[in-house]
């Protein structure tokens, strides 16, 4: 998705981005969830919650909608704050709200935005936030909210959210039981969670650059909704997070009183990636402080979004990065979720629960280590992370079956570091054997474009660091894979066939 469909609403069909295109027909998309339906329509969705956006006078401020575009969001998260104005610069963006009326949940958004073009913008609505879905009263609220919105609202998510991990509590912590039980019941077009890693005691379980805590809720809603509503995993549906981009201003010891390092937004949202989740909500792109709130975001030096600081310049790049690979990742299911750990560390009592690389993960990859770059924990090494998917549907690459798309992540990061002092190289060696496979196809995060990954490539990621891939012996090939800290690269084997998500037009050989 690009930044252009914030003004012109929902793209029809299946064309995302002007860059991509499935081969799977209208028809196809019948057999998907609902969830998958509307990303693949709408795209990837990186979302940010703003504060005093709606507020009168500043719905057409030209500076804070320049930045606003800039940023590479895509949609405008709104919270319990009052509605986008209608025909202004505010009404036209896509948008997202947490609206709920608990005495009448039918009556949760006002007739006006039926009568207008707006509501057609409303990507997301996430109802009210972290409330107890083990209660029988928040399940019936829930049921006549969705059973009212859902046929009016097609093109739009409709979820909750809730605390990521229910063993260290933390309001709206809810047990796997609840879990299954709310989603047999009110059927959520997504999963939705937030855990936020980074302050004074999360940071006691995040040695070695390891968000253990975040990693473990990160497993636990995707194994859920990989189970789809009704548990039976024959029909999954999407999966999202909160992430952590602010501090807060209170003092204590559970109050996260110090910003995400450009390594630690990297490592959320690549992380993310990697495990297959779909919507990435930002938590905050502006300050709450700026209307009298306790939260700090650090994208901008004056209030209301104004004068971004070189921190709003990272968290662009990393959504410019993430919407290149956008249009493939919404038409890709997570499989599996591997990690090449760091050393043991006493943090490890909080376990990821993540299951340990090894050569059975995939038909090819025989050996793959990493090795810190950088002086960052004393140059050891820190945590690579694989993600595993295939098409959602089969139809989306053609004739072609049992295509194998991997993602490779650096997920070494530190509380004051950047991307560059947690670079990490990583070695992947692959035995193709009979398969007459002799390569990879790489979808560049940095351009859009699929490579061709074959013996004799390189590519220079900074003044002496290049990655390269080569041959070693007869049907065998070593991957040497510079990535900066908590990045990502997307691959699938070269077989032939298409890059699901993108035109051959836009296959390009490096």
């Amino acid at each position: 998705m690009a930044i252009f469909l914030k003004s012109c609403g929902l793209v029809l069909g299946l064309m995302v981005a002007g860059r991509g295109s499935a081969i799977a027909t209208p028809n196809d998309l019948q057999s998907l969830d609902r969830g998958h339906r509307i990303l693949i329509q709408r795209g990837l969705q990186l979302n940010a919650l703003v504060f005093g956006f709606t507020t009168e006078g500043r719905e057409n401020d030209p500076e804070l909608w320049q930045n606003w575009a800039a940023s590479n969001f895509t949609t405008l998260d709104i919270g319990f704050q009052a509605l986008p104005p209608l025909n202004t610069v505010a009404g036209s963006q896509q948008w997202a709200t947490w609206r709920g009326t608990p005495k009448n949940p039918a009556q949760s958004l006002p007739d006006r935005l039926f009568q207008s073009g707006q509501i057609k913008n409303l990507v997301s609505w996430q109802y009210k936030d972290e409330q107890d879905i083990g209660q029988e009263s928040e399940l019936q609220e829930l049921e006549t909210w969705i059973k009212h919105y859902r046929p009016l609202l097609p093109n739009t998510l409709l979820y909750t959210n809730q605390h990521g991990d229910e063993r260290f509590g933390g309001y709206g912590s809810i047990s796997d039981l609840n879990i299954q039980r709310y989603m047999r019941r009110i059927q959520p077009d997504l999963l939705m969670q937030d855990t936020y890693p980074y302050g004074i005691w999360n940071d006691l379980g995040n040695f070695g650059g390891r968000p253990a805590q975040l990693y473990y809720a990160m497993m636990r809603y995707r194994r859920f909704a990989l189970a789809g509503n009704d548990g039976t995993g024959r029909q999954p549906i999407p999966y999202g997070l909160w992430t952590q981009t602010f501090k807060g201003t209170a003092t204590g010891v559970g109050s996260w009183r110090r910003f995400p390092s450009e390594s630690e937004l990297r490592q959320q949202q690549f992380t993310a990636l990697t495990l297959g989740f779909k919507l990435i909500s930002a938590f905050t792109y502006n300050s709450f402080s700026d209307t009298g709130g306790q939260l700090d975001a650090p994208f901008f030096k004056q209030p209301f979004g104004k004068e971004p600081t070189p921190t709003f310049q990272q968290i662009a790049e990393i959504n410019r990065q993430s919407l290149n690979l956008g249009s493939t990742l919404v038409r890709l299911l997570s499989t599996d979720v591997r990690i090449v750990p760091r050393p043991p560390a006493l943090a490890d009592l909080i376990a990821p629960d993540i299951p340990r690389w090894d050569t059975q993960a995939d038909p090819y990859m025989t050996r793959l280590e990493a090795q810190n770059l950088g002086k960052l924990y004393r140059g050891r090494r820190g945590d690579v992370l694989v993600g595993y998917f295939k098409p959602l549907l089969e139809s989306f690459d053609g004739p072609a079956t049992n295509q194998h798309y991997f993602m490779l992540t650096n997920g070494l990061a530190g509380k004051r570091h950047s991307v560059a002092q947690t670079r990490q190289k990583l070695t992947v060696e692959f035995a193709f054997g009979e398969s007459g496979i002799t390569g990879l196809q790489r979808l560049n995060r940095l351009t859009g474009q699929v490579e061709a990954i074959q013996a004799g490539w390189t590519e220079e990621v900074a003044p002496g660091l290049v990655s390269k891939f080569e041959a070693v012996s007869d049907r065998t090939y070593r991957l040497t894979l510079i990535l900066d800290g908590g990045t990502g690269d997307l691959f699938k084997f070269d077989t032939g066939a298409p890059f699901v998500g993108q035109l051959p037009q836009a296959q390009t050989d490096a």
